[in-house]
C-alpha cells in the first residue's frame, strides 16, 4: 500500500509540473518566475522550494516528463504497427504529430525552455530514425539519400508543427498529421501500402 505522504508530496510535484507549463505557455517562459509559477499551482514559493531545488531544476521535470510521456505514447505505436521500414516510420512519424497535437501546451513549453537554458542532445531521437531509413533503403522500400541528413530534415519538420500549431487553432488535426505524413512518404520516396506509386510532379 502507498504512503499516503508520498502521493501527496508527488501530486504536489506534478501541480507545480503542470503549473510551469500553463504559465508558460500562456506568458513566456520570462515571467515563469518560481514565486509565479506557485502562484499558478495555488500554493507558496517555499513549498515549491520544498519540492524543487530552484527553478532549473523545475524546468528540467516539465522537460524530461514530456521526453518520458512522448517514448511511451510513441514506443506503443511502433510496436503495433506492421513489422515493415514503412509501417514503421509512418508509425513514428504520425505518432510523433499526433502526440504534440494532443500535448501542444507541453511541447511549446518544453521548446521555449530548451531555447532558454539549451540545446538538448538530439541523437537519442535521430538514431532510431536513421535506422529506420537505411533499413528501408537496404529493401527497397525507400530511395538512396543521405539518411542522416534526412533523418535530421524530419525531426525539424517534426519539431516546426509545434510553432505552427499555435498560431493555427482552427487547423483541422488530423488534416495536419494526413499531409505531414503524405510529405514524409513523398520525401523518402515510399509507395503507399496499396503499392500504387505515389504521383509526382
Amino acid at each position: 500500500m502507498s504512503n499516503p505522504v508520498t502521493r501527496t508530496r508527488k501530486a504536489r510535484r506534478e501541480d507545480l509540473i503542470e503549473a510551469t507549463i500553463r504559465l508558460i505557455f500562456r506568458d513566456g517562459i520570462e515571467a515563469a518566475s518560481l514565486a509565479r509559477i506557485a502562484a499558478e499551482a495555488g500554493t507558496s514559493k517555499g513549498t515549491a522550494l520544498y519540492h524543487f531545488a530552484n527553478k532549473e531544476e523545475l524546468y528540467e521535470s516539465v522537460m524530461n516528463s514530456l521526453f518520458e510521456a512522448g517514448g511511451v505514447y510513441m514506443s506503443e505505436r511502433i510496436v503495433a504497427a506492421a513489422d515493415t521500414p514503412r509501417s514503421k516510420i509512418e508509425a513514428y512519424f504520425e505518432s510523433n504529430l499526433r502526440f504534440i497535437v494532443e500535448n501542444l501546451e507541453h511541447v511549446v513549453a518544453t521548446q521555449r525552455i530548451v531555447q532558454k537554458t539549451g540545446v538538448v542532445e538530439l541523437d537519442g531521437a535521430i538514431a532510431p530514425l536513421r535506422s529506420m531509413l537505411i533499413a528501408g533503403q537496404q529493401d527497397g522500400s525507400f530511395e538512396q539519400f543521405d539518411a542522416d541528413y534526412v533523418a535530421h530534415s524530419i525531426r525539424s519538420l517534426i519539431d516546426a508543427a509545434a510553432y505552427y500549431l499555435p498560431g493555427h487553432p482552427q487547423m483541422d488535426s488530423q488534416r495536419f498529421i494526413d499531409e505531414g505524413v503524405g510529405l514524409l512518404l513523398r520525401t523518402i520516396g515510399a509507395s503507399p501500402i496499396s503499392g500504387i506509386p505515389l504521383q509526382r510532379d
